[in-house]
């Protein structure tokens, strides 16, 4: 029996497949729920196909704009990845697990404002409009669902205070901070800011992932402080990954430069690099062929895996879809690669992963894992 999933799409393709290859390789696209009825056979080798032109010309990740073929491209990549396993008899999810995944929807726009007074607003049930009036600084919520910060007049002394916008598990925002920088912010994010910036710098505070646009003021510096890193820049854009259950601070760099700063010392970074931040032996390190797709693949509403171990994988799916996580027995050491679709239920991405001896239990939002 083959176990390279290239030597046995190549066999598909060209016909050669024994009957019960065939079922294999038609099995990875049935399961997927894309099409209500299966499809015709030669609508079938025409996917493969298609797909495994992707995956050889895939160059730092997969590119495909259906969703379809994304899911199936990430079904085959992560079969690449840890070794394909034909199982006569694989454990199926019991059906009481499936549909409670199938229930578990993917996250959207949510997040909470909390005002320098301690008014706290809900922006999912906002209204679009004004929010709130803070010394000449406008707060509204766009009909795009976007925070905007409007400055009608400047204040005639320093305000004081902040404001802090949250997304909780399963929500993503974006916010216009009154500079005109605009940030978008992954879920399980806070970012706090003050609602008018000093005359010398621009200072917010960030726990979790965002991504910055910084409007350029080369008089005023925007500082992004984390538990262990500040980020300087005058104009640029660049992501940041500080989850504190995360062992690495990630800084990217797409346009512009930075400079990042620890108590290890401080690295320079230029587009296309990044800084990782050790939590464990505080050491600042620089990469300097970073994965920009990779990185910025939240933004574009996808799940993208670079020899990720499972649990990396499930801390991500826990704040995408706000679910809980428990192991139980011994869980893989495999690294998987793919993209999924974030759009995409729960039942949908763990398809994908119970094709690597993954067992997925459900019961409403605690997802039990089983190793082998």
């Amino acid at each position: 029996m083959e176990k390279n999933a290239k030597k046995l799409l190549n066999k598909y393709i060209s016909g050669n497949c024994t009957p019960e290859e065939m079922v294999i390789v038609e099995d990875w696209y049935l399961q997927l729920p894309f099409e209500k009825q299966a499809p015709h056979h030669s609508l079938i080798a025409s996917s493969k196909e298609e797909v495994w032109t992707q995956l050889s010309h895939r160059g730092k990740s997969l590119k495909l704009v259906a969703a379809k073929l994304l899911a199936i491209a990430a079904s085959i990549v992560l079969c690449f990845s840890v070794g394909l396993y034909f199982i006569a008899q694989r454990k199926a999810t019991p059906l009481t697990a499936k549909t409670e995944l199938k229930n578990i929807l993917p996250g959207g726009n949510k997040a909470v404002l909390t005002l320098a007074d301690g008014t706290v607003v809900d922006l999912d049930d906002a209204k679009n409009g004004q929010i709130a009036n803070q010394s000449g600084v406008i707060i509204r919520k766009a009909k795009n669902g976007q925070l905007e910060y409007i400055i009608k007049e400047m204040p005639q002394v320093a305000v004081k205070g902040s404001n802090t916008i949250a997304t909780p598990r399963g929500g993503q925002y974006q916010v216009n901070l009154p500079d005109g920088t605009k940030v978008w912010l992954n879920a399980a994010t806070t970012l706090k800011y003050p609602y008018a910036f000093a005359k010398n710098e621009r200072l917010v505070e960030l726990n979790g992932e965002a991504y910055f646009e910084v409007s350029k003021d080369h008089i005023r510096p925007f500082r992004v402080k984390t538990d262990a890193q500040t980020v300087e820049v005058l104009g640029t854009h660049f992501n940041i990954n500080a989850y504190r259950d995360e062992a690495i601070i990630k800084t990217t760099l797409l346009e512009g430069a930075v400079k990042v700063s620890a108590k290890s010392g401080s690295v320079n970074l230029h587009p296309g690099e990044q800084s990782q931040f050790n939590a464990n032996s505080e050491r600042l390190s620089l990469n300097e062929q970073v994965d920009i797709d990779k990185e910025m693949a939240w933004k574009n509403n996808i799940f993208s895996f670079d020899n990720e171990d499972l649990e990396s994988i499930m801390r991500q799916i826990s704040r995408w879809y706000d679910v809980d996580v428990v192991y139980q027995g011994k869980i893989t050491s495999e690294k998987y690669e793919g993209e999924i679709p974030r759009n995409s239920n729960l039942a949908e991405v763990f398809k994908i992963l119970e094709f690597n001896h993954v067992h997925i239990d459900a019961k409403g939002r605690v997802l039990t894992v089983t190793g082998n």
